[in-house]
């Protein structure tokens, strides 16, 4: 009966076949145990296998990931580091990465580690081992006053085993990076940096994509196992607020569709549940293509016999164009080798002995290509290593395990948590399985058998939970989507004389030589009888003052405004302009009041800058280039006279000053200021050069 048989989702594109034909519960059980079980069965190494244990009873009596009193979604509580191999000049890749390391230092602070050189990971080393090295606790919830909870590993499977991966994301937060070229490096960095800073223009859109090819069970099942009530769990969750759930299944999930909607319409998050296909070691494409999605077009196991599969009927990273942005967006991939491949075949018991299964253990090219793409990239790739097993999902006897999953998704999308803490819920899986196979192994030692589809059920959905890893960094989270008006910010430079209409305050000129900033408003600097606080529509005109240390309190935000020194001239008038004006108009006089005047009023408006920045949603329909800002909003404004006296007018909401468009309007100031000076020094060339014309020299 079908129900009695364990199928495995892959498919042998060298050979066009099943990678490894169905077994029944009762031959999958008897592999399991062996001549004489043993607890190495579940794990050879007795370090991890404790380690699981632990994990267990802790998640059990409700203990936390990280000690009592630290949040764990807060890198400056919980900390982040990176590992590099030791056996490496990690100096280049570090350099590579340093926007993203100089990122994650300013959110961790003091919690904040790299492990490099002598501090790598060394060859052979054990998670206990390296820990010990680190001064960190080898058991337990993590302590990031010792080792931070979020860590990146960065190397391929040869420098950092898979092994270590698995045993370290049992007590912390572990992804892995491996890149080709050090420009796919920067590059991912610069991903995950903008978009955790600007957002990104993602839509709030999940896409569950499930292949389902005839005459094949395997993926038969994931689909209806799998995606389709995994998708209606998510769809109908109260907490989905804007999130959009939509399904690609069956014949529709074809290479085109894929293809279509990574290069097109990519969602911010793609779920796919297919074969991974995967290659002989001898055969060429097994580096570039192992753990690619074998889509729809592929007609089944009893139409396609024994032939090799044609790239044509797989997605692999050949078919991501460079020009592709997938910035932001999440992939979670359910199939074989979707993340890796190891060298050696992790499961023996299937086989009878430990194989190899590819010259060197990689990371697929697949999740590589989507983290590393130059116009902005994923920003984590969650995948499997080896075999994917569809009782990871669907026990023998038809009972759905899909609350690992659900529960991972929801933490990442509706919580919006870091992905290596919403990855946790198959780690207390992992744990939870690891130590209960432990005890059905043991009890079976003793002539106590288990029930074998219990054990096949078991032993499948450990082996599955432990070799999902984060490619990615696992503090990556899904970013807010950027703002129509902060993608749409339309910046006004103008030169103008102050309306007479226009009361100015009184400002304190900044002291020459000083180096001036300009505070940001806070409710601190209203004046007294105000009634509240601005809302986040109204604006004050603050001047510019000279700030004694420690007079703002801690939290008012300080930016610094490279505004000029009021003892500078620019090579002109020195600090009385209407003097000048008058000696100027004098001299000309013989040229016409006309032309004295006019250049009177082109001295008038250079000795008074203003700087205005408007915001708009929709840009196309405002006559900027006519002067007209009707309908956009204006932002900010600067205004400043040549002496340096200076006025900043800024808009406060609850959450303070936007800093984004507070450094555009700062870049565009100080634009403003550069173009002056080149004015007021033509203006001057041109003056001299009337004088000496008048002169006869």
């Amino acid at each position: 009966m079908a129900a009695e048989w364990l199928y495995f989702n892959g498919v042998n594109a060298s050979r066009g076949e099943y990678a490894h034909e169905p077994l029944s519960a009762d031959e999958l059980a008897r592999l399991i145990l062996g001549e004489q079980p043993s607890p190495d069965r579940v794990d050879p190494d007795p370090e991890q296998r404790a380690a699981l244990r632990e994990r267990h009873l802790a998640d059990t009596s409700g203990a936390f990931r990280v000690k009592e009193g630290v949040d764990p979604t807060d890198l400056a509580q919980a900390g982040w580091g990176v590992i590099f191999p030791a056996t490496i000049d990690a100096a280049p890749i570090r350099e590579a990465l340093s926007e993203l390391l100089t990122w994650r230092q300013a959110q961790a602070g003091s919690r904040y580690r790299e492990c490099i050189g002598a501090q790598g990971y060394r060859p052979g080393e054990s998670k206990v081992a390296f820990l010990r090295r680190q001064g960190a606790a080898t058991s337990g919830p993590v302590d990031p006053d010792r080792f931070p909870y979020y860590l990146l590993l960065v190397g391929s499977p040869e420098e950092i085993p898979f092994r270590f991966q698995y045993q370290l994301d049992v007590q912390y937060a572990v992804g892995r990076i491996h890149f080709a070229t050090l420009d796919e490096y920067a590059a991912y960095a610069r991903s995950v940096v903008a978009a955790e800073r600007d957002g990104v223009a993602l839509a709030r859109k999940v896409v569950f994509a499930g292949v389902q090819h005839p005459d094949d069970m395997a993926t038969a099942r994931s689909l209806q196992g799998l995606v389709q009530p995994l998708a209606a769990d998510l769809a109908g969750h109260p907490q989905r607020g804007e999130w959009t759930v939509t399904t690609i299944t069956g014949a529709e999930a074809t290479k085109d569709r894929l293809s279509q909607l990574l290069h097109h319409e990519p969602p911010a998050l793609l779920f796919t549940a297919s074969h991974g296909v995967e290659f002989d070691p001898i055969d060429s494409r097994q580096i570039a293509h192992q753990g690619a999605i074998l889509c729809a077009d592929w007609p089944g196991p009893r139409a396609w016999q024994s032939r090799a599969i044609p790239p044509q009927f797989y997605l692999s990273a050949d078919d991501i164009a460079g020009s592709t942005s997938l910035h932001g967006a999440f992939i979670f991939q359910f199939a074989c080798f979707g993340a890796g491949c190891p060298r050696e075949d992790d499961f023996p018991h299937l086989s009878g002995s430990r194989a190899a299964i590819a010259e060197r253990p990689f990371v697929a090219a697949l999740p590589q290509r989507v983290l590393g793409l130059p116009r902005g990239g994923a920003l984590a790739y969650i995948g499997h290593v080896e075999r994917a097993w569809t009782f990871s999902f669907s026990d023998v006897r038809g009972g759905r395990q899909i609350e690992t999953f659900s529960s991972t998704l929801r933490r990442l999308l509706f919580a919006g948590t870091p992905v290596g803490y919403a990855l946790e819920f198959f780690n207390e899986r992992y744990a939870e399985l690891a130590t209960v196979l432990t005890e059905d192994i043991e009890n079976a030692r003793w002539g106590v058998p288990p029930d074998p589809i219990e054990l096949s059920t078991r032993w499948t959905e450990h082996n599955d939970a432990r070799s999902y890893i984060i490619l990615g960094d696992p503090a990556a989270r899904m970013c807010r989507q950027r703002a129509p008006e902060a993608a749409d910010m339309t910046p006004r430079i103008m030169t103008s004389s102050p309306s007479p209409s226009t009361p100015q305050p009184s400002s304190a000129p900044v002291p020459s030589g000083s180096a001036p900033v300009t505070p940001l408003p806070s409710s601190s600097s209203l004046p007294s009888g105000s009634a509240s606080p601005p809302s986040p529509s109204q604006s004050i005109v603050q001047p510019v003052a000279p700030v004694p240390a420690g007079s703002l309190p801690p939290e008012t935000p300080v930016i610094p405004v490279a505004l000029p020194d009021a003892g500078a001239s620019f090579g002109l008038f020195g600090n009385k302009p209407a003097e000048a004006m008058q000696k100027l108009s004098a001299t000309l006089q013989e040229f016409g009041e006309r032309l004295a005047a006019t250049l009177q009023q082109v001295i008038t408006d250079a000795a008074h800058l203003e700087v205005e920045t408007y915001v708009a949603e929709a840009p196309e329909t405002i006559n900027y280039r006519q002067g007209n800002f009707a309908g956009a909003s204006l932002r900010a404004v600067t205004r400043m006279s040549l002496d340096g006296d200076t006025q900043v007018l800024v808009p406060v909401g609850d959450d303070g000053v936007d800093e984004r468009l507070w450094a555009i309007h700062v870049s565009m100031v100080q634009q403003a200021q550069a173009n002056r000076a080149e004015m007021v020094r033509a203006i001057a060339a041109a003056a001299a050069g009337l004088l000496s014309a008048l002169q006869g020299k």
